[in-house]
């Protein structure tokens, strides 16, 4: 639930678990979750990334918002490019200062300073066959993997200024993935933060997070403003479908 702080604007049910989606059925990752206008249907898009960490062979799902399950389609239907172009703008809908910064950069990744995964990700210490702690080898193939990569960081540019609403480091640039804009009349953003939870703002500065939230990609508001669907991610492969009901 969302604290008293923001119960003014609005209340915001716990977070309903609807479907537990399987990357591998779905033959990649979701990239666009849009909601049909009369809120009874959600379209999905998925994508596969090339080794440059770049999308490609998209593939198109419908789901009732009821139940989640996806069913393939060829093309994504019509209403789902309309609902995408204001969810996904650079503005909120109806407004030309309630906006997102973005802006690139490049950064500086190191193995020892953020861990490829297994053992060494979990704070363990590598070690060779005769137990004497870290090998030489290990050493100079994490140095090696030191390495600049591109980063988009995207912030708002009014309310709770500097807000960062979405990064993308070593990725491309997907609008739309870490935010979505509410429908005109609520002025409001929805996005995952820094910390991976679903988090709301307005335009007057208000914002909150919902602490039982984590992973959270593809935030998006229904058209009429009394829902919020999200994904989050909850294994290598495996993504969850919630929805919260929001009250004025």
């Amino acid at each position: 639930m969302l604290t008293a702080a923001f119960a003014l604007a609005l209340q915001a049910s716990a977070p309903v678990l609807i479907s537990t989606l399987d990357g591998g059925k779905l033959k990649g990752e979701p990239t666009e979750l849009a909601w049909s206008g009369d809120g009874t249907q959600l379209f999905l898009q998925t994508n596969e990334r090339d080794s440059s960490g770049m999308v490609k062979a998209p593939r198109y799902f419908v789901m009732s918002a009821a139940d989640g399950k996806p069913r393939a389609v060829e093309v994504p239907p019509a209403w789902a490019a309309e609902y995408w172009t204001w969810k996904s703008a650079q503005f909120a809908p109806g407004s030309k200062t309630f906006g997102i910064d973005v802006k690139q950069g490049e950064r500086t990744l190191t193995a020892t300073s953020a861990p490829m995964g297994g053992a060494l990700a979990k704070g363990a210490v590598a070690t060779d066959p005769t137990g004497g702690g870290t090998t030489a080898d290990e050493v100079m193939s994490h140095a090696a993997q030191t390495q600049k990569v591109h980063v988009f960081s995207l912030t708002l540019k009014e309310g709770v200024k500097g807000e960062l609403v979405g990064e993308f480091v070593g990725q491309q640039f997907l609008p739309g993935y870490t935010f979505g804009w509410s429908p005109s009349q609520l002025g409001m953003i929805a996005y995952a933060n820094a910390s991976g939870r679903l988090a709301l703002a307005g335009k007057d500065g208000q914002r909150q997070q919902l602490e039982s939230t984590k992973n959270v990609l593809l935030p998006a508001w229904s058209s009429d403003g009394s829902k919020i669907a999200f994904l989050q991610r909850a294994g290598k492969n495996t993504y969850e479908l919630y929805v919260v009901t929001v009250k004025q």
